[in-house]
């Protein structure tokens, strides 16, 4: 049975990691260590469900542990994994036709590549996943010269999770034994997982673009302490601030797939009982506008017109 195990991860571990080999990891006592390990981004992409315009372009762990159960008990209680820091790196695509595309045909893990739900799927489906911290830094392009409007570029998105839980669940979101988990897909005729996602805090610092303010008009701004806008208004230099406190949160997964094991469906329900904005700064609400107007031009870019420059500055964003 132990062999058996050591496969089923061997097999998890190579799908999530894009280099991996049994040589790295050896059980002692029931717990692996790696660290320094590299995820790919189009598996991590296909898995997550992140929006086609966006790829990710750094993904990295530095250490993770791997807790095994007894091995009499490996198919009713969880396989724990733990991480103590996961950095993900999110950016727009430069090619529009291919943000538009499906961004990897790869199926998920536990999906047996279509070929049936085996011991390495239960066993994958039902792992645990504790994270003390995410890091992610989403950048998107805004727009370049010549797209209907002088150059601008928003700010980066810095969002920082803290201690973050994945665990398996029944279909009325309680825990119980992996075995009992999956008595809901029987005699069904698509197999059904359940997961619930628990984070203790999330926040969100934007961040200063090195291109931020390439267009000529907004970068003599700062040349001197006493430029105005046109409506008088003081412009201040954005040196980054955090519009997003600290809020912890819950999420709802049911991942649908069919009979033979390839991915069908995917639901999340989000739960947010409170959202603390601290106050922001004149610079920091031009910062802000102008990140969710470039996160809007990035998931709409190619089927929707490019917004000119008078309605940016308009909404303050120029």
């Amino acid at each position: 049975m132990e062999s058996i195990l050591g496969r089923a991860l061997e097999y998890t571990l190579k799908y999530w990691l894009k280099s991996f080999s049994r040589e790295q990891f050896k059980f002692q006592g029931g717990t692996a260590r790696l660290s320094n390990l590299d995820i790919d981004g189009d598996t991590l992409h296909s898995s997550v469900g992140f929006p086609p315009a966006l790829s990710v372009t750094t993904a990295k762990v530095g250490k993770l542990e791997i807790l095994l159960p007894s091995i009499s008990n490996v198919q009713v209680e969880p396989i724990v994994v733990q991480i103590d820091k996961l950095d993900l790196v999110l950016e727009e695509n430069t090619d529009v036709d291919a943000s538009r595309s499906p961004s990897s045909t790869t199926p998920s893990p536990s999906s047996g590549k279509g070929s049936g739900y085996g011991f390495a799927d239960k066993i994958a489906d039902g792992m645990t996943v504790e994270i003390r911290t995410v890091n992610i830094l989403l950048e998107t392009r805004g727009c370049a010269q010549g797209q209907g409007g002088a150059a601008w570029a928003p700010p980066m998105a810095s969002i920082t999770i803290r201690n973050l839980l994945l665990y398996t669940t029944d279909e009325n979101w309680q825990v119980v034994n992996l075995k009992e988990a999956r008595d809901f897909s029987s005699n069904k005729k698509y197999i059904y997982v359940f997961k619930k996602l628990e984070w203790e805090s999330l926040s969100i610092d934007l961040l200063p673009h090195p291109d931020m303010f390439m267009d000529a008009e907004v970068a003599c701004a700062f040349e001197g302490a006493n430029q105005r806008d046109d409506d008088g208004a003081k412009r201040v230099f954005f040196g980054g601030e955090r519009f997003i406190e600290g809020i912890s949160g819950q999420a709802y997964i049911t991942v649908q797939r069919t009979e033979l094991n390839s991915p069908l469906g995917f639901e999340v329900q989000l739960h947010i009982t409170e959202a603390v904005c601290p106050a922001l700064s004149e610079p920091g609400l031009r910062a802000l506008l102008r990140f969710f107007t470039g996160l809007y031009v990035c998931l709409n870019r190619g089927t929707t017109q490019v917004l000119n420059s008078d309605l940016l500055k308009q909404q303050g964003a120029l």
